[in-house]
């Protein structure tokens, strides 16, 4: 089943887009994996490991499906982009919030989380910009 709607401008700037937004989406997923196994492979705490896998877990579902839907439907889904987005910033937070995580595990995650938030915030803006 072909889409026959005629494309808004915002969903027309993003088809112009299309590559480097498809990069962004498997950029943020790749970070959310990344996040995940830092502090397993860096041996932290177990509190902080316990929250970190899990948000990270969490992200990864949400940034597969910004994944997902952005190859499905060419146009950036608000929601699990902003949500991705959010999990990015908590990434690069969390290391600040737990006391003694370590070098590995704080820069590793937060590195994650850099690449999480830079690039869904970028299809973020995308979706919400109006057309260029």
């Amino acid at each position: 089943m072909s889409d026959t709607r005629e494309p808004t401008r915002s969903t027309s700037a993003e088809r112009r887009d299309e590559r480097f937004l498809s990069a962004c989406a498997v950029a943020a997923t790749l970070g959310c994996l990344l996040a995940t196994a830092t502090p397993i492979a860096a041996e932290t705490s177990a509190a902080f490991t316990g929250s970190i896998v899990t948000s990270g877990l969490l992200g990864t579902l949400f940034a597969v499906q910004n994944l997902r839907l952005f190859r499905r439907d060419r146009a950036v889904a608000l929601a699990p982009a902003a949500l991705t987005l959010v999990f990015g910033v908590w990434f690069m937070a969390a290391p600040l919030l737990y006391t003694e995580v370590g070098f590995l595990a704080t820069a590793g995650t937060q590195f994650a989380g850099l690449l999480v938030a830079a690039f869904a915030f970028y299809m973020v803006v995308a979706r919400i910009a109006p057309g260029r």
